[in-house]
């Protein structure tokens, strides 16, 4: 068990630990991220200068910048943007984010000027999910063994009382036909003692003649 849980942990400290970098100034650029881990996303070059973009995933709004500033993050409690080398940084990378993002480019006066299309896709489970799923499995597995345990155990007391009731049935019958046995020998000893009784008297009677 306690094995089980280093691995757990270990696990989880190596998704953690894993760090990804993507280049997103292509169009239709590809990034793989591991769950748990990080991923470094480069935008552009740098972003001072840049009057305005919008970073989307489908309709949700992930990062705004306008006008040297930082107008809008979605998700700032994992992720920063750095706006002097246009990388914007995910943490804690979960298997949601995964998604297309677009990048919207707009010039001074607010017009769109151009967009650039990144595929995210984020590999891996959660491992703490994993480890629950695989403990409730275990304690199913054990809750089945003592079920079947408590069944075999009161199933071999019920053979137990069985085995003394039986025991103490044949006792009686023991008792019984001994009880009888004295009576009938008794009833025989009272036979052959009149009978010995007669024939004295017989001889006495026949000795007077």
């Amino acid at each position: 068990m306690e094995a089980n849980v280093g691995l757990l942990f270990l696990l989880i400290g190596v998704s953690y630990g894993v760090e990804t970098f993507c280049d997103a100034r292509q169009d239709g650029a590809q990034c793989l991220g591991s769950w748990g881990g990080t991923v470094f996303v480069k935008l552009m070059d740098q972003a001072s200068g840049t009057p305005r973009i919008d970073w989307v995933k489908g309709a949700t709004l992930i990062l705004r910048w306008r006008n040297n500033a930082i107008v809008a993050n979605t998700i700032m409690s994992r992720s920063e943007f750095i706006p002097n080398n246009g990388t914007f940084r995910i943490n804690n990378l979960r298997n949601s984010d995964s998604g297309k993002y677009t990048l919207n480019l707009f010039d001074s006066e607010g017009k769109e000027k151009g967009t650039r299309n990144l595929q995210l896709s984020v590999e891996g489970r959660s491992p703490i999910r994993v480890g629950a799923i695989s403990a409730l499995v275990f304690y199913l597995i054990l809750l089945l063994v003592c079920v079947i345990i408590l069944c075999v155990q009161s199933k071999k007391q019920k053979s137990k009382e069985k085995l003394n009731a039986d025991l103490t049935y044949v006792d009686v019958r023991v008792v019984q036909q001994q009880g009888r046995k004295s009576v009938k020998q008794n009833m025989e000893e009272e036979v052959e003692y009149s009978q010995i009784k007669t024939a004295g008297d017989f001889s006495r009677i026949k000795q007077k003649t």
